[in-house]
C-alpha cells in the first residue's frame, strides 16, 4: 500500500469515527426522550458560547488577513468561512433571552441558520479553481473582501441586537423553509467535503484533511440543529459538535502555513536578509511536500526550484518590481515544475535525445502544474509563472505559443532564471556549463527566447557584484532529516542532493 493510500485510509477512518459518535449520541437522545431532558442554562450559553465565538472570530480575522498577505486563496476563503460561522453565530450567543435582549428565540434561530449556510457557501467556493471568474475577483480584491465581509457581520450583529424584531422578516425556523435551508446547507458541506477529499488524495495537505472532517461535522451540526428544541441535551450536543468543527477548521488553516517565519515578515525585511535565507524561511511545510514530490522524480534537478526562485527574486528586485509581485514570483518559482510529477521518469532522466512523442509529454508539464495548483490556493500571478515559464519572446515556446508582452511579466522574469540554472546544473545528458558560457547564451537569445529588458537587467545584476549563487550547484533546501524520510534508497538520494 502506498503512502498516499495509507493517508487516505487514515482520513476515512478518522472521518467515520468523527461522524458516528455525534450521530449515535443524537439518535440515543432522540430515541429515549427521558434522557433528552431540558438543561436551561442561559448564563452559561451567553457567557461561554459567546466568548468562544468571539475568540474564533478574532482568530478568523487574523488568519483571513494573513491569507490575503501571503497570497493563499485557500487560507483566505476558509478564514472567511470561519468568520461567517463564528460571526453570525455570535448573534445567536448574544441574543440569549434575558441578557442584552429580553426574549428573542426567533433571532437565535435565524442567526444560527445564516451562519451555517454562509459558512457552507464560502467553504464550497474555496474548492473552485483559481481561474474561476468569481475567485479571480476575490483574489484581486482580497483586502477589500475581508474588510467588507467583516464590516457586514459586525453591522448585522449590532443591528440585530438593537432591533431584534428585524429577524421576523426571515422565517427560516418554520416548516418547510427550515428543512429546505438545512437540506441546501448540508448539500453544500457534503460537496465541499468530497472535493477536499479528492484534493487531499493528491497533495495530502493538512488543510484538506481538516476541511473534509470539518465539513462533515458541520453537516451533522446542521441536521441536529434543525431537528431539536432549545435547551434539550440534543440541542446542547450540536453546540459541542459546532465548537469541535470550528476548532478543526482553525487547526487545518493554521497547520497549512506553519513555518519558521511568515512570508509577510520575510518580505517586510527585504534589505535585512539575503535572498537564499528569505526564500528558505518562507517555505511552508505544505509547499515543501510539493517541491520534494517534484524533485524526487528527477535527481538531476534537485534544488532546481529553490535556485530558480532565488535567481528570479534577485532579477525582479533589480527590475524594481513591487513587493507583492516578489511574493508571487517566489511562490510560483518554488513549484514552477510541479507538473513534472506526472511525467514518467524514463522521459525525465533519458540520457539521449527525446523523440517527438516524448517531447510532447514534457511540454505538457506547465499545463499539468497549472491544473494542479489552481485547486490548492495559488493565485493568478503564481499560476501564470507555472503555466508560462517556457513561453518564448518570439512565440515559439509552449504551451500556448504566447509572444512578447502577451507573456506575463513574472513568467518572463522566471524564464531567464530557469534557463540559467538549467545551463549551469549537471544534467543526465551533459556536464554543467560555466557562468560565462551560460551568460553568452542568454545574451544571444535576448529578443528571441527572452524579454530583452529582462536580459539587460540580468546582465546588470550579474555585473554588479550583488548576485548570489549557492556554494554548490546541487544544494537542496531540504535534508532527509527535515522531511522525515526513512527509506534507505531515498536517504541516499537526498544525501546525493546535499
Amino acid at each position: 500500500m502506498t503512502r498516499s493510500s495509507r493517508s487516505s485510509n487514515s482520513l476515512l477512518i478518522g472521518l467515520t469515527v468523527s461522524a458516528i459518535v455525534p450521530i449515535l449520541l443524537y439518535v440515543f437522545l432522540q430515541a429515549f426522550p427521558g434522557h433528552n431532558t431540558m438543561w436551561v442554562l442561559p448564563r452559561f450559553h451567553f457567557y461561554f458560547i459567546s466568548s468562544v465565538l468571539i475568540l474564533a472570530t478574532i482568530c478568523s480575522i487574523i488568519i483571513g488577513w494573513t491569507g490575503a498577505r501571503i497570497r493563499d486563496l485557500n487560507v483566505l476563503m476558509l478564514a472567511l468561512a470561519i468568520l461567517s460561522l463564528s460571526g453570525f453565530f455570535l448573534i445567536h450567543g448574544l441574543s440569549t433571552p434575558g441578557f442584552i435582549i429580553s426574549d428573542s428565540y426567533h433571532l437565535a434561530g435565524v442567526s444560527s441558520q445564516i451562519a451555517m449556510t454562509t459558512c457552507a457557501v464560502w467553504i464550497l467556493l474555496s474548492t473552485l479553481p483559481a481561474d474561476y471568474a468569481l475567485i479571480r475577483y476575490v483574489s484581486k480584491h482580497r483586502g477589500k473582501v475581508v474588510i467588507g465581509w467583516l464590516t457586514l457581520i459586525a453591522a448585522l450583529n449590532i443591528v440585530s441586537l438593537v432591533y431584534p424584531d428585524i429577524s421576523d422578516f426571515i422565517p427560516v425556523d418554520f416548516m418547510p423553509l427550515n428543512y429546505s435551508f438545512a437540506f441546501f446547507t448540508v448539500v453544500l458541506f457534503v460537496r465541499a467535503a468530497k472535493r477536499y477529499f479528492q484534493q487531499y488524495q493528491f497533495a495530502r495537505f493538512p488543510i484538506h484533511a481538516a476541511m473534509v472532517l470539518g465539513s462533515v461535522l458541520l453537516s451533522i451540526t446542521e441536521l441536529i440543529m434543525v431537528t431539536t428544541r432549545m435547551w434539550t441535551l440534543a440541542w446542547w450536543l450540536y453546540h459541542v459538535v459546532l465548537v469541535v468543527s470550528t476548532a478543526i477548521l482553525l487547526y487545518g488553516v493554521i497547520a497549512q502555513y506553519k513555518s519558521n517565519v511568515s512570508i509577510t515578515r520575510t518580505f517586510h525585511q527585504v534589505s535585512d536578509i539575503d535572498p537564499m535565507e528569505r526564500i528558505r524561511i518562507s517555505i511552508s511545510n505544505s509547499m515543501q511536500k510539493l517541491i520534494i514530490a517534484t524533485e524526487t522524480k528527477d535527481a538531476y534537478t534537485a534544488g532546481h526550484n529553490f535556485r530558480v526562485a532565488m535567481y528570479a527574486l534577485q532579477l525582479a528586485e533589480a527590475m524594481n518590481l513591487e513587493p507583492e509581485l516578489l511574493k508571487a514570483l517566489v511562490r510560483g518559482g518554488l513549484i514552477h515544475d510541479v507538473g513534472k510529477i506526472q511525467v514518467p521518469e524514463s522521459i525525465l532522466n533519458k540520457p539521449g535525445k527525446l523523440s517527438a512523442e516524448e517531447r510532447a509529454v514534457i511540454e505538457q508539464h506547465p499545463v499539468t502544474g497549472y491544473e494542479i495548483c489552481k485547486y490548492i490556493g495559488f493565485m493568478a500571478e503564481e499560476l501564470s509563472v507555472i503555466r508560462h515559464h517556457h513561453e518564448k519572446w518570439d512565440g515559439t515556446g509552449y504551451p500556448d505559443k504566447l509572444k512578447d508582452t502577451q507573456i506575463p511579466l513574472l513568467a518572463r522574469v522566471l524564464a531567464v532564471a530557469d534557463v540559467y540554472d538549467a545551463l549551469t546544473s549537471r544534467r543526465s545528458y551533459r556536464e554543467p556549463w560555466s557562468h560565462e558560457r551560460a551568460m553568452r547564451v542568454i545574451e544571444d537569445d535576448a529578443g528571441s527566447h527572452f524579454d530583452p529588458d529582462c536580459v539587460k537587467a540580468w546582465v546588470r545584476l550579474c555585473n554588479s557584484g550583488r548576485f548570489v549563487i549557492p556554494d554548490s550547484a546541487h544544494n537542496s533546501i531540504f535534508s532527509f532529516h527535515e522531511v522525515g524520510c526513512t527509506d534507505t534508497v531515498q536517504k541516499e538520494k537526498f544525501l546525493q542532493w546535499e
